[in-house]
This record gives structure tokens, C-alpha cells and sequence, in this order.
């Protein structure tokens, strides 16, 4: 498995790019956040999505250039069509325009319709926990990616509908949680099909409803479908995910399952931020969220060579690490992006 630097790598994504039609700063806006998710663990959402992203530019699931349409907006609340604008350059400027609102609201939300693909959805309401607000990102995929079985089916008739909610923790940390309410992110199994490996026990079934753990199920035809994340045969997963559905697209004028002949693919999402000094404060918020991170930590594990484990713990150790030794990729999508850059002119660096 070959290894790299970081800055290596998000360099020669953006070359890919910028060769493949995005303009400079999408391109480097693009590549810097799926560098993060590939240094963070998640190389579901790293720079496997470059080949996607440029395949949606060319299909105009994508749009260089766009720029969000807000037809209505309120002190506190923003309806926006981001026109398929790419999602890594809607999201910031999305962000920003929410920080003012709470600079005099307590609670602001945004429901946005056509954004393409946002990447790793932790990303955003990490960077608003980080200025101090907490947040809860809820998105669906306009009811075009159908991947996800009800519980009890054989056939997929829903998307992964990921969410993540964030909280500022003292000196600069954040309480992060990202999840897919499908056992496993579609884009997990997309990447253990490029690298030659297998899909855990419980994720997926093919088209019979037959568990497996081949990948290539998903990708046959008839195709195999994901299951629902939880216990009890998913069926609190799939709830989430259907409330997902129903109030992303309810809010956001988008699409739930099984979307109209000819929709696009789309993100559609719903964001809300609050603002704790109109609350209880964020020193307050702080202190609760660490008093009660440092209980856990200190209970007693099972295994007492294995402590607690928090939701981003990994996350974070990864990131610390790969910053500083490498970035591994698996040698199946380190040779796939030689191949998009051979195809582009691109000149990969020794």
C-alpha cells in the first residue's frame, strides 16, 4: 500500500481537477476537503470521489461556476437552489451566511435544494462547532440514488440519508458524530471494490436478499442493495432515514424516493446552528460536555487493554498521524488515479 504526503496528494487532486474542468479555486477547495476525509479515515469520501466528481461536471450533475439562488430568506432562516453548484464550494459560503445571521438569532437553519455532492458531512458542522456553534446537517439525494432495502426487502428504494451534529468542547475540540443510516456508506463499498477486499458481515445483501460480503453485488445487475443501520433488522435506522427523506426534501423543495423521470442527481440538505449565548452559553455548554466526556472515558471497559472509544476518536488519531507520516492509499485507487491522470495530460510528481 503506498504512502504520501498530504500536501502531495492534495495537489495532485486538484491538478485532476482543474484538468477535468472545474476552475482552479473549485479545484482546490475540492481537493483540500477530500484530503481531509482521506487523512481522517474516511477514505469513502477522500479522493476515490475525484473520478465522480468529474464524470458528474461532464453529465451536468455538477456545474462549474454556479452559484446559490436564494428565492427566500428570513432573519433567521435561508431556502436556497445551489443550481448544482460543487458542494465544497456551496457549503463555505453557506456557512458564512449563516455565522451573520447568528451574530442576532439564537437558531438559524437553511434548506437547500440541487447542491452537488458535499463530501464527508461531518466536515460542515465541524467547521461551525469550531466557531462555536453547534450543529445538525440532515441530507438526502433528491430520491435519484436509490441504494438502501427496507427492512425485510430485497429491493433498495432509498439513499444512505447521512447526517452529523457537532458540539464545541474546550480548547478548540469538537464532539463530532458522522454516520450514514445505512449499515455501511455506499461509497464504502465502492472503495473495498476498488482495493480487492470484502464488505463487513451485515451491510449488504444481493438481489435474492442473500447476505454477502462481495461488494460486486451492489454493482450486477439485477443489483444488491444496503441494509439499514441498527439492530432489530434496521428497522430504527430506516425510520431515520425516512425522516430524513421527508422533512430534507419537505424543506428544501427537493425530491424524496423514487424521484420523477429525468431528475438530476443532487444533495438536498437541511442545516441548523444555534447559538449558545442566547442560551445557557458556551462556557456552560463546555463545561457539561466535558464533565460528561471525561465520566465515560474513565468508566471501566470490557477489555482492559482497550479504553473507551468515543464517536471520532479515530478520526482525529488518524488525522494526527497521517499529517505527519503519510497518507496510504490502497494500491487499486492510487493505479485508477494514474489512469484518470494519464487520460487528463496530468504529470504525476515524483
Amino acid at each position: 500500500m503506498p504512502i504520501f504526503a498530504a500536501n502531495h496528494l492534495r495537489n495532485f487532486a486538484a491538478k485532476l481537477l482543474a484538468a477535468g474542468g472545474f476552475t482552479q479555486a473549485e479545484a482546490e477547495a475540492i481537493a483540500t476537503s477530500l484530503l481531509l476525509s482521506e487523512v481522517s479515515g474516511h477514505g469513502s469520501h477522500g479522493l476515490m470521489r475525484v473520478r465522480e466528481y468529474l464524470n458528474d461536471l461532464k453529465k451536468g450533475a455538477t456545474i462549474s461556476g454556479a452559484t446559490l439562488r436564494i428565492p427566500q430568506e428570513t432573519s433567521n432562516s435561508v431556502i436556497a437552489d445551489a443550481q448544482h453548484g460543487a458542494g465544497q464550494v456551496v457549503m463555505p459560503a453557506l456557512l458564512d451566511r449563516l455565522y451573520a445571521k447568528l451574530a442576532t438569532q439564537a437558531v438559524v437553519t437553511a434548506a437547500i435544494s440541487n447542491c452537488g455532492h458535499i463530501g464527508r458531512v461531518g466536515e460542515w458542522v465541524e467547521r461551525a462547532a469550531q466557531a462555536g456553534y453547534p450543529g445538525l446537517l440532515l441530507v438526502n439525494d433528491n430520491g435519484v440514488a436509490i441504494h438502501v432495502a427496507p427492512p425485510g426487502g430485497k429491493q433498495a428504494v432509498t439513499s444512505t440519508n447521512p447526517l452529523a451534529f457537532a458540539v464545541p468542547l474546550p480548547d478548540g475540540e469538537i464532539f463530532l458524530a458522522d454516520m450514514s443510516t445505512s449499515a455501511i456508506a455506499f461509497g464504502k463499498v465502492r472503495l473495498a471494490r476498488l482495493s480487492g477486499d470484502q464488505v463487513p458481515h451485515g451491510c449488504i445483501q444481493d438481489a435474492d436478499g442473500a447476505p454477502t460480503n462481495d461488494p460486486e453485488a451492489l454493482f450486477t445487475k439485477p443489483a444488491g442493495s444496503l441494509l439499514p443501520m441498527g439492530g432489530d433488522q434496521g428497522y430504527k435506522g430506516f425510520a431515520l432515514s425516512m425522516f430524513i427523506d421527508l422533512l430534507v426534501a419537505g424543506l428544501s423543495g427537493g425530491q424524496t424516493p423514487p424521484a420523477t423521470a429525468g431528475t438530476a442527481y443532487a444533495n438536498n440538505l437541511v442545516l441548523t446552528l444555534w447559538n449558545p449565548k442566547f442560551f445557557a452559553g458556551l462556557e456552560h455548554m463546555q463545561q457539561q460536555a466535558q464533565k460528561y466526556i471525561d465520566a465515560i472515558r474513565a468508566s471501566a471497559p470490557t477489555q482492559a487493554e482497550q479504553p473507551i472509544r468515543l464517536p471520532g476518536d479515530r478520526a482525529s488519531h488518524l488525522r494526527r498521524e497521517r499529517e505527519s507520516n503519510g497518507v496510504p492509499l490502497s494500491d487499486g485507487l492510487w493505479q485508477d488515479l494514474l489512469a484518470l491522470a494519464q487520460s487528463l495530460g496530468v504529470t504525476v510528481e515524483a
